[in-house]
């Protein structure tokens, strides 16, 4: 390769990187529409800022104890995980898709919904927790929750009619049968040992493949269930369906405006972090720094797209304190390389071969660092709740990007640069090779004992 072909390949470069810091905002079209089409394009800024969470956004922060449904019994890791999806699945099925739910302590369920702004909302949610069974006509009970898989909204494709439809594990569906083929008439549906329903028995064969219909009918009115009754009936299965039983222990609104200030300083201290540090490695290493400030403009690109289409990332203030020191960390692996190459430098090492040893030599010390720092977000995002969650998952995506910006793409820049300039050193503010160096190889053997013999004896 030639001085020419490596400008020309840094020219490409630039355009790409121009190309990739436009992906990261909004199109400037009218409600960001593409244009000649009806899509939307909102960047990667615009894909961050929907997914805040609730300390930013504001919304519904329910914390739930978690008991046994029967007096007596005890509450299981395994009970504790399988609400926890059964209450992710709820808010999702609401169209709640931002809404989190994590195990907070050994007994407690946290709830965070951003963008809601009334309590009641996350029970209409979820359904108030209760648990639910089947009864026959003496009032025993015959089939439980945990018999249920799941429960679908369904209609009728000849009569129209809405209702849902439930699918029973093996050993549900038998007990259903079994039951449905001894009623007279009728079955129950209690929730907390209250009546909920009753189901009038049609089909003696229902259960046969561990799935029914319950068909609603008409409202008391005489009107025809419609599809929004259907599912609310639905929610009122679904929320007796929890391994256990929840009870409320926390449940406020938090308002957006808490941590709307937080946000506007922490993107404009993040602003000012990013110009500084670009300003400073120009006038610290020239055009190392000029190499080092396009690979920080691609971590960013980088670190935002990730941050963007990640679905565990939910970005909150610690996030934001997550993402400022990820990028120092960024920054400071780019610093100890070039230090590493002046001191090669220094050694009397030609430019190439310094910039070589630099890279060779301070890459053990930046992957010790980091894989640290790697481990540590990891045990954070595993064991801790809520913002610490968020803190540890932007920390622990940007300490990868910036690892691989530092180690690789930084490192290709300066060997693509190097065929720009193979021996100017005063353009990388690096200092001249050590004269006690220069001297000593250039001199002969007696020669080289005396000069080291004298500054012995200076010592």
């Amino acid at each position: 390769m030639n001085k020419r072909k490596a400008v020309i390949k840094f020219c490409v470069i630039g355009l790409i990187v121009i190309l990739g810091v436009m992906a990261c905002f909004p199109l400037p079209t009218k409600d960001n529409r593409i244009p000649f089409t009806t899509h939307k394009y909102v960047g990667f800024t615009g894909a961050i800022q929907s997914k805040m969470g609730i300390d930013l956004k504001g919304g519904i922060l329910a914390v739930f104890d978690c008991k046994p449904q029967d007096e007596g019994g005890e509450v299981t890791a395994t009970q504790i995980r399988a609400t926890e999806t059964r209450l992710l699945n709820a808010l999702s099925s609401a169209g709640l898709v931002e809404a989190t739910v994590q195990r907070q302590g050994n007994d407690k369920i946290r709830v965070e919904v951003p963008g809601l702004t009334e309590t009641d909302e996350i029970f209409r949610a979820i359904g108030t927790p209760a648990k639910l069974d089947f009864r026959d006509e003496k009032g025993e009970i015959r089939v439980e929750a945990n018999d249920i898989k799941k429960v679908d909204i369904y209609q009728n494709p000849q009569t129209y009619e809405y209702g849902v439809l439930l699918t029973f594990t093996s050993s549900g569906g038998k007990a259903f049968r079994d039951m449905i083929q001894k009623a007279e008439q009728y079955t129950f549906i209690y929730r907390d040992g209250k009546q909920m329903s009753q189901v009038r028995v049609e089909d003696r064969n229902a259960g046969s493949n561990n799935t029914t219909v319950i068909t609603l009918g008409n409202n008391t009115d005489g009107s025809r269930a419609s599809r929004k009754d259907a599912e609310k009936f639905k929610l009122e299965i679904e929320s007796g369906l929890f391994e256990v039983k929840l009870v409320t222990s926390e449940l406020k609104e938090i308002p957006a405006t808490l941590g709307a200030g937080a946000l506007t300083g922490g993107i404009i201290s993040l602003i000012i972090g990013m110009i500084f540090i670009l300003i400073f490695m120009y006038f610290r290493y020239r055009d190392l720094g000029l190499l080092s400030n396009l690979s920080m403009i691609i971590f960013m690109v980088l670190f935002l797209g990730a941050l963007a289409i990640v679905n565990a990332v939910q970005l909150t203030l610690p996030g934001i304190a997550g993402i400022v020191l990820a990028l120092a960390m960024a920054v400071d692996a780019n610093i100890l390389i070039f230090e590493r190459i002046k001191d090669e430098y220094r050694s009397g090492k030609r430019l190439a071969i310094a910039v070589e040893g630099g890279f060779n030599k301070s890459f053990w010390t930046i992957f010790d660092a980091n894989i640290t720092t790697i481990i540590g977000a990891a045990v954070l995002f595993f064991l801790g709740t809520g913002p610490i969650k968020g803190f540890a998952i932007t920390l622990l995506l940007g300490v990868i990007i910036s690892m691989f910006c530092s180690l690789v793409i930084t490192r290709s820049f300066a060997k693509l640069y190097l065929y720009i300039n193979s021996n100017n050193a005063k353009r990388l503010r690096l200092d001249g090779p050590n004269p006690y160096v220069t001297e000593v190889v250039n001199a002969k053997p007696a020669a080289k004992a005396k000069r080291a013999l004298n500054l012995g004896d200076k010592k």
